[in-house]
C-alpha cells in the first residue's frame, strides 16, 4: 500500500509537468513569453526562499561552483523558460511535449561526448528511434522535406538548454543540496530576464482577470515547487530507474489535456512520432537491463 502511495504521488508529480503545456497555451493568451517566464520565476524563487531558507542560508559553494551555478541559471532557467512560453506562440503543446520528452537522450548523449560514458547498439538503436520520431514531428511527416517552424526549432532549444542543465547540476548535487541549487538556479535566471522586461513592462496588461492571476501564481508554486521537491523526495524510495518510467506518461497527458481544454487533438503523424520516440527512451533507458537479460537467455540456451 505504501508503494502504491508513492507512485501515485510520483504520478500526480508527472501529470502536473504534462499540464504546463496547456497553463503555458493559455498564459501566454495574455501576456508576453517573457512577462510570463518572469513572474513564474517571482512566484518560484519566493517560494522556494520561504520553504527552504535554512539549508539556503547555510550552503557555501566555491567559485566554480559559482560558475556553473550561473551558467546552468542562464541555460536551464532564463532560456528555458523563455524559449517554452514562446515556442507555444508558435506550436501546439503537444508538438512541444513530444520534442521535450527526449532531453533525457540528449542528455545521456552528451554525457558519452562529456565523460566519455560507454553506450551499447540498444541505447544508439533507441537514440535513433526517438530522433526519427522527432523528425517526423517537426518536419510533420516530410522528414527530407525542410518544414521546421519557429515553434519547433524554440522547442529544441529547450529541450537542449534542460539537457545542459541536468548535466550541470548532477555535477553540482555532488556538494549542494537540491532545494539549495533550486533556489539558486532561479535566482539568477530571474536577475538575468529582469533587463530584458524594462522594455516590455510598459506593454504588460495588468488588466488581467482574476482567475488568470490566480492560475499563473498556482501553477508556478506546484509546478515548479511543490512537485520538483515531492518527486525528489520519492524518487530515492523507489529508485530513479523506477521513477524515470513514469516520465514518459508525460506527453501522453499532455495529449489528453490538449484535446480536454484546448480542444487540439493528435494528428496522425504526432501519434506516429510519439511512438517512435516511446520506444527509443525505453530502450535507451532501460539498455542496460535488456543487455544483461539478453546475456541471461543466451547463457541459459
Amino acid at each position: 500500500m505504501k508503494q502504491l502511495t508513492i507512485y501515485m504521488i510520483l504520478f500526480s508529480c508527472v501529470f502536473f509537468w504534462a499540464s504546463n503545456f496547456i497553463i503555458g497555451s493559455i498564459l501566454i493568451e495574455h501576456w508576453d513569453p517573457l512577462t510570463v517566464a518572469i513572474f513564474r520565476l517571482i512566484v518560484i524563487v519566493l517560494f522556494l526562499g520561504g520553504i527552504s531558507w535554512k539549508a539556503i542560508y547555510r550552503t557555501t559553494f566555491t567559485r566554480n561552483d559559482l560558475l556553473l551555478l550561473i551558467l546552468a541559471g542562464i541555460l536551464g532557467v532564463s532560456i528555458n523558460h523563455y524559449s517554452f512560453y514562446a515556442s507555444l506562440q508558435h506550436t501546439s503543446p503537444i508538438t512541444a511535449a513530444l520534442i521535450l520528452a527526449c532531453a533525457p537522450i540528449v542528455t545521456s548523449l552528451l554525457n558519452k561526448m562529456i565523460y566519455h560514458e560507454s553506450r551499447n547498439g540498444i541505447f544508439w538503436l533507441g537514440a535513433i528511434l526517438s530522433f526519427v520520431g522527432v523528425g517526423l514531428i517537426i518536419t510533420k511527416g516530410a522528414l527530407i522535406t525542410i518544414s521546421i517552424g519557429k515553434g519547433e526549432v524554440l522547442s529544441l532549444i529547450t529541450m537542449l538548454s534542460f539537457a545542459l542543465f541536468l548535466i550541470i547540476v548532477n555535477h553540482l548535487s555532488l556538494k549542494m543540496s537540491a532545494q539549495s541549487i533550486t533556489f539558486y538556479t532561479n535566482l539568477i535566471g530571474l536577475l538575468v530576464l529582469v533587463p530584458f522586461s524594462f522594455t516590455i513592462l510598459p506593454q504588460t496588461n495588468w488588466q488581467v482577470a482574476i482567475p488568470y492571476w490566480f492560475l499563473l501564481i498556482l501553477s508556478a508554486i506546484i509546478i515548479h515547487g511543490v512537485s520538483n521537491l515531492m518527486w525528489n523526495q520519492k524518487m530515492k524510495e523507489v529508485g530513479s530507474t523506477n521513477a524515470s518510467l513514469l516520465l514518459n506518461f508525460e506527453p501522453a497527458i499532455a495529449m489528453l489535456l490538449s484535446a480536454v481544454f484546448l480542444k487540439q487533438f493528435p494528428t496522425s503523424v504526432q501519434i506516429y512520432g510519439s511512438l517512435f520516440i516511446l520506444v527509443g527512451i525505453l530502450l535507451c533507458i532501460y539498455y542496460k537491463e535488456i543487455k544483461a537479460i539478453v546475456l541471461v537467455k543466451k547463457t541459459m540456451n
